[in-house]
């Protein structure tokens, strides 16, 4: 006999989430309005089942707490069923009214709704923040009975975030959050997370005392060490007094605590100067790409003007790339034979190979940080004569890597003169045709990204139309060979068999590159087509 009582839910819904349960298919909890599930004794079964195999609930059940608990108080429960309907239409950006606020509140405080509930009600205060500064209050009192033991610890997770949040009006918290920093009867995922808080709330004293500690001691887990580094990044200026200690981290053995300090280190300016040479060798020098262009960015923030040692590197660079490329074409090379002669080749291949990505890595270094054409200025309108100078030197050297063997210089030089709109009496088209031509996708997109990125005149339009007839008239070439092919009389073919020692393999060959070769000019084609939609689309009158 079905039950008739007005708050239990149908059996066939009943049955629909019990089928539900049992294929794994679970909402998470964090989707569920407040409201959801508010059922009888059917319901608090059903809610039980879909908590069963979320990650929070082993965690909470361990402590002690229930996961699903009905709220025994009727203001709780009323204030979660006008939260839910208030929090889908909140505007953040405006104070909340008294009533949805008193409810926020009491929903942090109270003891009778699921913590998925009262998370959710901080983090609307939290995002409120300035507009709310009351909902501090009710934290702190959370914070308090954690210390106490009136609140399991894992409470933390979601009371911490939402002080951090609350920034400089929670600034009186940062001691507490200190402690817990450095606790180690909590968790590491709450020392975590009182960590990221004391970063978000800003740069305090306790907070700085933290970070400290945390980049002094190497024998902590990486993760707590990874969120000291994290804490210098983003107080900046304000953790400049911490630059010894962040100069130890460049020779750490994990590359990714290298690049954090080098960035840490840029975040403090023309204080950082005395790392300028420590940084310049991490540039040149470390193996991590990552390190390395974090090294790059540092050194070009800390000071006023880039480096006049980069042109330098760079200019010895270029040379050694000559150099190499003429030692692997050379005559004496070739004159040795045999596995000597394979073991060099791949030796001299490796070192080129290295020496083009030092050049691509200074070319990204100087054109991707600095808006050249802004800087030669000053505020006033005068050139500045230093940076003129530098910017000359150095759209001497974009203009030149356009015509190098490797297209990624070619398309970085290309990409800077873009930016810097500095393309006058630059040989622009053979790039532009051998990336979009390359039987590489990667370099055709890069390519077709250079017209999306930046407004292009109406004779590269013209151009362009141009390159777009060449390739559909090899196109009708290529077809045309393969239909002779096909159309080879008997004859012919048994002339071709004598004349080779197999010519049915060899049309078969024929075949294949025919093929090949139509594929390939039907994805140039593709790329030439994208370059022409974008330079319709952002194009400027020509002059």
């Amino acid at each position: 006999m079905s039950c008739q009582h007005k708050f239990c839910p149908p059996a066939r819904t009943t049955r629909i989430f019990l089928t539900m349960v049992s294929l794994g298919i679970c909402l998470s909890p964090g989707d569920w309005p407040l409201s959801g599930f508010e059922q009888a004794t059917g319901g608090k079964v059903l809610r039980r089942f879909a908590w069963a195999d979320h990650p929070q609930v082993e965690r909470m059940q361990v402590e002690g707490e229930q996961p699903a608990r009905e709220p025994r108080d009727d203001a709780a429960k009323d204030a979660r069923q006008r939260v839910d309907l208030a929090l889908q239409t909140l505007d953040y950006t405006q104070p909340p009214a008294p009533e949805l606020l008193a409810d926020l509140k009491r929903l942090v405080e109270s003891h009778d709704v699921d913590d998925l509930v009262r998370r959710r009600a901080a983090i609307a205060l939290a995002r409120l923040g300035s507009r709310a500064p009351s909902g501090v209050v009710s934290l702190k009192q959370v914070l308090t009975e954690v210390k106490s033991g009136k609140e399991p610890a894992s409470t933390l997770l979601w009371v911490l975030p939402a002080l951090g949040r609350y920034g400089s009006l929670a600034y009186d918290t940062a001691a507490d959050l200190a402690l817990i920093a450095f606790d180690s009867h909590y968790p590491e995922e709450i020392q975590l997370s009182a960590i990221a808080a004391l970063v978000e709330m800003g740069a305090t004293r306790e907070g700085l005392t933290v970070i400290e500690k945390l980049l002094t001691n190497r024998h902590l887990p990486l993760e707590l060490r990874t969120a000291g580094m994290q804490g210098v990044i983003a107080y900046r200026q304000e953790a400049s007094m911490l630059l010894p200690q962040v100069m130890r981290w460049l020779d750490d053995e994990d590359f990714a605590l290298r690049a954090m300090a080098a960035e840490a280190i840029g975040g403090f300016g023309e204080r950082a100067m005395v790392a300028e040479e420590r940084l310049a060798a991490m540039f040149l020098d470390d193996p991590a790409p990552l390190a390395r262009e974090s090294a790059g960015q540092a050194l070009l923030a800390i000071s006023p003007q880039p480096p006049l040692w980069i042109i330098n590197i760079y200019d010895e660079t270029v040379t050694e790339i000559a150099k190499v490329e003429a030692a692997m074409s050379s005559e004496s090379l070739a004159s040795i034979s045999g596995r000597i002669a394979d073991e060099l080749q791949a030796e001299l291949a490796l070192r080129l190979a290295a020496l083009r990505l030092r050049q691509l890595e200074i070319l990204r270094l100087m054109g991707s940080t600095r808006d050249w054409p802004q800087r030669v200025t000053n505020p006033a309108g005068r050139p500045a004569a230093s940076e003129l100078n530098q910017w000359k030197l150095w759209r001497v050297r974009f203009a030149a890597a356009l015509k190098s063997d490797s297209l990624k210089v070619s398309l970085m030089a290309l990409e800077i003169l873009l930016r810097s709109n500095a393309l006058e009496s630059v040989e622009w088209q053979p790039v532009i045709q051998r990336g979009l031509l390359s039987s590489s996708p990667e370099e055709r997109r890069a390519t077709v990204m250079l017209f999306q990125k930046y407004p292009w005149d109406a004779r590269c339009q013209t151009w362009l139309e141009g390159l777009l007839k060449d390739l559909q008239g090899q196109t009708l070439q290529v077809e045309g060979q393969t239909s002779a092919i096909h159309a080879q009389r008997g004859a012919e073919q048994r002339l071709e068999t004598l004349q080779r020692t197999d010519g049915v393999a060899d049309r078969q060959v024929v075949q294949q590159a025919a093929t090949h070769q139509r594929r390939l000019l039907s994805q140039q084609i593709a790329a030439v087509r994208a370059a022409l939609r974008a330079v319709e689309t952002r194009k400027v009158p020509a002059p």
